[in-house]
């Protein structure tokens, strides 16, 4: 059976690119590139954002970081942040650019704290190696891992999650609806049944147009729900 493209940003350029595309070749997989929304590889419905640990730390005090997760959240249903590089470098970086020397503790905590509020407001997952080549490593097995029919003991069981609030049972059972973000919309909607309506999802934190749309369907919908994780051109 042959394996699904890696799809790879029109744009995606440097030494992560060079890497994943000769990793990619070599386990077989073809190569497809197109224009993203956003996002730099697209692994059939998962899509991945990968940045350098300067990047990273640079584009979340400028906010494109957050605006670029916003976007991940409203274009698709699943993403992951690949992160690679090291502190050092960032800070040998910074020297070369402005002259200054920065302080190595406190670069360190505001590293964690962007990770921290990373998978915490968007409830993504980050996956963080100091080698370049680990990160490529990484991207290609997660695309071989995303295509793979789910294990007796992976995907199935993950979704039998019981607490003992029945409701936060039932949205636990939607893909892409974790634990915090269950909870903040049994906190902003207040019951089961407000979350039918567009105009009180809206108001809740960190949910996007998919998983806002998907919520709905799972809720009002009288015929089977399918996830069909499309991607906006």
């Amino acid at each position: 059976m042959r394996k699904p493209d890696l799809i790879i940003d029109s744009n995606e350029r440097g030494s992560l690119y060079e890497s994943v595309k000769k990793k990619a070749l070599k386990a077989g997989l073809n190569i497809n590139h197109q224009p993203l929304v956003v996002g730099d590889y697209l692994l059939g419905a998962a899509c991945v954002e990968a940045k350098s640990v300067s990047d990273l730390i640079q584009s979340a005090y400028s906010n494109h970081l957050w605006r670029q997760l916003e976007n991940l959240d409203a274009n698709y249903q699943r993403f992951f942040v690949v992160v690679h590089g090291s502190i050092a470098q960032h800070i040998k970086l910074i020297k070369q650019r402005t002259g200054k020397t920065l302080p190595v503790t406190k670069i360190h905590s505001n590293f964690l704290g962007i990770l921290a509020r990373i998978m915490s407001d968007f409830e993504c997952q980050v996956f963080y190696t100091p080698q370049l080549s680990e990160a490529a490593t990484f991207i290609i097995k997660l695309h071989d891992k995303l295509h793979k029919p789910a294990s007796k003991h992976g995907a199935l069981a993950i979704r039998r999650v019981s607490t003992n609030d029945v409701r936060l049972d039932l949205l636990l059972s939607i893909p892409g609806i974790g634990r915090e973000l269950a909870e903040r919309l049994l906190e902003t909607c207040g019951s089961i049944e407000e979350m039918m309506y567009p105009e009180a999802l809206k108001k809740v934190k960190g949910l996007g147009d998919k998983r806002r749309q998907l919520i709905i369907e799972v809720l009002t919908k009288e015929e089977p729900v399918h996830i069909q994780r499309q991607v906006k051109r």
